[in-house]
């Protein structure tokens, strides 16, 4: 595999990104509400929020479930370990079930349509099937994290190109797979922590590279504790709860959305290390204190003084393909997103008919949502959510 790297981002600082001599540019005003738009020196573009919805008459977007495809039988729509889904141009869907290393296709009314892969070493056969993506025109990637190698299939299974990987060693379940608009697919490197960009087609030819945005190290933020039995013992260390950290994602354009979870200011910026835009919310994140606080310090086995302020004021960033921005601010599975349109002005919190789980990541399509949530007993099932854009 050939890789050229163009240059890269160094860790990420935030203070750098909001570094700068704004010049005021302009100023947009909806509903008596004020939202500032400002371009800095370096040419950036800073959209500053307050926290209220601005979307005026037309009243913020809905989501609605429209399908939801499982079942409890060993039938095709009966799933395991779902790891990615992903959805193709003619409303296909495929999920990625690593529980049977299998491939399954779902037509847009949620007929199962047909199942490609097995557990194995051949030819389109998986040892751990850890994510998928869909490239325009027919090409479905699968990435098997025990092979360390992709294998690209067209929409019936048929294997067209096989790649295999020179990867680090890492535990981190699972991979995830981005093609934007371009049909360029970018992957994440796991354990060089880098983020390649690649070439549209079955091929696998690398047209930059970046490094994954980070916080540098904080000893601080560290604590060690002894585990063990018997005479056995073990130091491990480990992250403070709520220490800052990078969220981030791919989006349409092929650029890079990312945020420090201690504030609400999310940055796009380009494999080339340029910032094009900060999005900011005039929210601050949660505190950190009272009961939680002691009971999270006890947890942790450590004083609660150690503990930051705050909680996360954001958790994870999704993009959808009309350049909006879905970000979740609460743990564990997603009952909202607080979304941001094409320009970056805040249109609400979207509240989703279903708690839809982070991982596998949904799918943001046009004008749909694909994501696994759970049912009783913790059966996984996909379902897709309609996205109703006000009035």
């Amino acid at each position: 595999m050939r890789i050229t790297m163009n240059t890269t981002i160094s860790a990420l600082a935030i203070g750098t990104l909001l570094a700068g001599t704004a010049t005021r540019t302009a100023a947009q005003q909806r509903d008596d509400r004020l939202v500032r738009v400002d371009t800095l020196e370096s040419g950036r573009i800073v959209i500053s929020n307050p926290d209220a919805p601005l979307t005026g008459p037309q009243g913020a977007p809905t989501l609605i479930e429209v399908l939801r495809i499982g079942s409890l039988d060993d039938s095709c729509d009966a799933l395991g370990y779902v790891t990615s889904v992903t959805v193709d141009g003619d409303g296909r869907i495929y999920v990625a079930d690593q529980q049977a290393n299998e491939i399954r296709v779902f037509s847009p009314d949620g007929d199962c349509v047909r199942t490609f892969g097995r557990s194995g070493e051949g030819p389109g056969e998986f040892g751990w099937l850890a994510g998928i993506a869909w490239q325009p025109p027919g090409h479905l990637w699968a990435f098997d994290a025990m092979r360390h190698r992709f294998t690209v299939v067209d929409s019936m299974g048929t294997v067209l190109a096989t790649h295999r990987l020179q990867l680090g060693i890492t535990g981190t379940l699972p991979r995830r797979l981005w093609v934007d608009t371009a049909g360029h697919l970018h992957f994440w490197f796991p354990g060089f922590d880098n983020i390649v960009k690649y070439a549209t087609g079955p091929g696998l030819d690398s047209l930059a590279l970046v490094s994954e945005p980070t916080i540098p190290p904080d000893p601080r933020m560290r604590y060690t504790r002894e585990m063990g039995t018997g005479d056995s013992r073990i130091a491990l260390e480990f992250v403070i709860p709520y220490a800052p950290r990078v969220q981030w994602t791919v989006n349409s354009a092929g650029n890079i959305w990312q945020a420090s979870t201690s504030a609400f200011a999310i940055h796009e910026t380009t494999y080339a290390g340029d910032t094009l835009r900060t999005i900011r919310l005039d929210r601050e994140a949660p505190r950190l204190d009272g009961q939680e606080r002691d009971s999270i310090a006890a947890s942790a086995g450590i004083p609660a003084r150690r503990l930051p302020a705050h909680k996360y004021a954001l958790e994870t960033i999704r993009s959808s393909p009309d350049g909006w921005v879905w970000v979740a601010t609460e743990r564990g599975a997603t009952g909202a997103w607080e979304v941001f349109d094409e320009r970056g002005y805040y249109l609400g919190r979207v509240a989703s008919p279903v708690p839809i789980q982070k991982q596998p990541a949904p799918f943001f399509g046009s004008g749909m949502v694909t994501g696994v949530t759970l049912g009783e007993l913790d059966v996984p099932y996909i379902v897709q959510l309609r996205i109703v854009r006000g009035g």
